[in-house]
């Protein structure tokens, strides 16, 4: 009866290690993912793309309440035809260096055209000019508070030494201890064995 309890809390400790090394195994390719993109990102001056997505970081509270500045925004690429009236949209007009990311408040249609009327919830004007259909970026779909913040602070020499090798070289600690207690359990193992009597 002993015998039994103990192999199922054997067997419930190996699948919760097995369920934890999955986890975790997922997690780090998730984060070498974003970390692979952003860095990319960093070279061409663009902001990551995944999936058909792309990554940028709220720079100021025009858009207050709705998101603040350090949010993340996940932007899709849509069809023009599909923006709506109510709709955020992320444009970058010619000349501009950074990108604008406001409401549609109107839409124009002239000779098959659309021009976008926007505004920043927080501002009680219209934008003064409307965004040109090839100047949209794309929509917003999702917003992340204060994630913004943690992005642009990763891309900064301390934020990777932070991120990436300070926890780099946890980990490898950590495994190598793991493999010191194994080599010794498995030591002890075979030690027990060779003082059995035989029978």
């Amino acid at each position: 009866m002993v015998q039994q309890k103990e192999n199922k809390k054997s067997v419930a400790k190996s699948i919760l290690n097995i369920l934890s090394n999955i986890m975790l195994g997922l997690l780090g390719v998730l984060i070498l993912y974003i970390l692979f993109f952003m860095f990319t990102s960093m070279k061409s001056n663009e902001p990551p793309t995944v999936l058909n997505h792309q990554l940028y970081i709220v720079q100021s509270n025009s858009m207050s309440p709705t998101f603040k500045t350090g949010s993340l925004l996940v932007i899709k690429h849509v069809d023009i035809q599909s923006i709506e009236v109510g709709d955020i949209i992320t444009f970058r007009k010619k000349n501009d260096s950074l990108s604008t990311t406001h409401r549609v408040v109107e839409i124009i249609e002239e000779n098959n055209k659309r021009q976008f009327i926007t505004r920043g919830d927080a501002n009680n004007v219209n934008d003064p000019v409307p965004v040109e259909e090839n100047y949209v970026l794309g929509k917003v779909t999702l917003s992340i508070p204060l994630l913004g913040f943690v992005m642009g602070f990763i891309r900064t020499k301390q934020g990777i030494l932070l991120v990436i090798i300070i926890p780099a070289f946890i980990l490898m600690i950590t495994q190598i201890i793991e493999l010191l207690k194994y080599k010794k359990k498995y030591k002890s193992a075979l030690s027990e064995e060779d003082v059995k009597p035989e029978t």
